[in-house]
């Protein structure tokens, strides 16, 4: 069965650093007695929630993404290792997204007239982060591929992020945010308010 998810990608944040803040907000997650120190199931890389204060109702797990490593049973706990599927691409789970120009705001997809330098950029992306760039079909500009966002709230890429299973919180991407937005904000690291919001289902 597929779950709304929300997801918080931190779109700049260094590939390097991206597992350190991970274990971070686990370790401190757990520690608080929020989330669970074991994983679901070793198919699974989430950790369920015990405290329903963390998220708000609705919410069940947590994932704690970084590219290129995974989680892994250690006894008790778990931990990260180098390995895994994790790309740092997160977008529906159809695949299906709308990206828009930092410069201009022209909007592009997947197969529209021009999106070869979309689908390059992805394909870069997985293997030399600092090197995919995208360049818009209308107004010709390169810029890299973590600027590009979706007003859609569909897809952004990044090291590091977190995904909530179990409900999307709209609240997170209006503008200001409610108090127990912010605090949430917080409690995950985003202190500034910057983490990109992406909408799914997983």
């Amino acid at each position: 069965m597929n779950h709304d998810t929300t997801i918080l990608v931190d779109t700049q944040l260094e590939r390097d650093d991206a597992a350190a803040a991970a274990m971070d907000i686990y370790l401190r997650l757990a520690g608080e007695g929020m989330l669970s120190p074991q994983l679901e199931n070793a198919e699974t890389p989430r950790f369920r929630l015990l405290d329903t204060r963390l998220a708000g109702p609705g919410i069940h797990a947590v994932t704690l993404h970084a590219t290129g490593h995974k989680w892994v049973h250690d006894g008790m706990a778990a931990r990260l290792v180098e390995g895994g599927r994790e790309n740092g691409i997160f977008c529906r789970y159809d695949g299906i997204f709308v990206v828009q120009c930092p410069d201009c705001r022209h909007e592009l997809s997947l197969g529209d007239e021009g999106s070869e330098a979309l689908e390059e950029a992805l394909s870069v992306w997985c293997e030399a982060p600092d090197s995919a760039y995208v360049a818009c079909p209308a107004c010709a500009t390169w810029t890299p591929l973590p600027a590009w966002r979706s007003p859609r709230r569909d897809f952004a890429v990044g090291h590091f992020a977190i995904s909530l299973h179990g409900t999307q919180l709209h609240e997170l991407s209006r503008g200001g945010g409610s108090h127990a937005a912010l605090a949430l904000r917080h409690r995950l690291g985003d202190l500034a308010g910057e983490f990109t919001v992406v909408y799914g289902r997983s």
